[in-house]
């Protein structure tokens, strides 16, 4: 997931920029999330010192007391080197400043309208978005959303896949905290995925036994016709694969 930072001191300018984000995130279910926005960068920092992150910082470069945004990028270059940073300025001129203190940035925003300012912010969501997708491929499940976006999802965090009931060749991933649906089929899914890890567990189900508990056994040994996963969702398993899971979690 990538964590996303919002540093900026006009507060109407703030609360702008982060609707804008909340927005996309939702509209396109993009594993990211909306994790701080603030005036003050030390609040950043502190959060991503103690804390793994795979960030991407919007940071306004003229801040007041006593910080700029360049600064504020070098100290996240030392505990996310590979965050993606986004310098927003009313004065471009400053721009050279992140040659001078070689700040590698994503791209420049210059604050403008609403409208030009809100589509640059998805332009650079979206950039970071691939780009993290491209790069951390190992261990993760990769697949475009139905309006064409991609989309990854670590191994651990799925708990399964099931076909969608009322739409043909629809999957539905289900992950600790959140839906996906797209097209496919679960054949094609099986064959992406390390067979050690998931089981198609029932014609419409596939789930990943690393993610299987205590309540998922004793759902198997009373019989059920369906497992109680760690979200809440219920997971159908047919009789013959029912003895398997419970051998796989012993």
């Amino acid at each position: 997931m990538i964590s996303v930072f919002v540093c900026e001191d006009n507060e109407n300018y703030m609360k702008f920029i982060s609707k804008a984000i909340k927005n996309l995130i939702f509209m396109e279910g993009l594993d990211m999330e909306l994790v701080l926005c603030t005036e003050d960068p030390a609040e950043i920092i502190q959060r991503i010192k103690y804390n793994n992150v795979n960030g991407l910082y919007f940071l306004d470069i003229e801040l007041e007391g006593g910080y700029n945004g360049i600064q504020v990028a070098q100290s996240i270059r030392k505990h996310d080197p590979r965050g993606f940073i986004v310098f927003i300025t009313a004065y471009p001129q400053y721009l050279d400043l992140t040659f001078k203190y070689k700040v590698e940035a994503l791209d420049y925003i210059q604050k403008d309208t609403e409208d030009i300012v809100c589509k640059r912010v998805f332009e650079c969501i979206h950039n970071a978005y691939q780009k993290y997708v491209d790069r951390s491929y190992s261990g993760r499940f990769i697949f475009k959303s139905r309006n064409g976006c991609k989309i990854s999802c670590a191994y651990n965090d799925i708990l399964f896949f099931e076909t969608a009931s009322n739409a043909p060749r629809r999957i539905v991933l289900h992950t600790r905290k959140r839906q996906y649906t797209f097209y496919g089929t679960l054949d094609n899914i099986l064959e992406e995925l390390p067979r050690h890890n998931f089981i198609q567990c029932h014609k419409s189900f596939v789930v990943n036994v690393d993610n299987l508990t205590e309540k998922c056994r004793q759902d198997l040994i009373q019989g059920k016709d369906k497992i109680t996963m760690p979200n809440g969702s219920d997971c159908y398993v047919s009789v013959r694969k029912r003895k398997d899971l419970i051998r796989v979690i012993r």
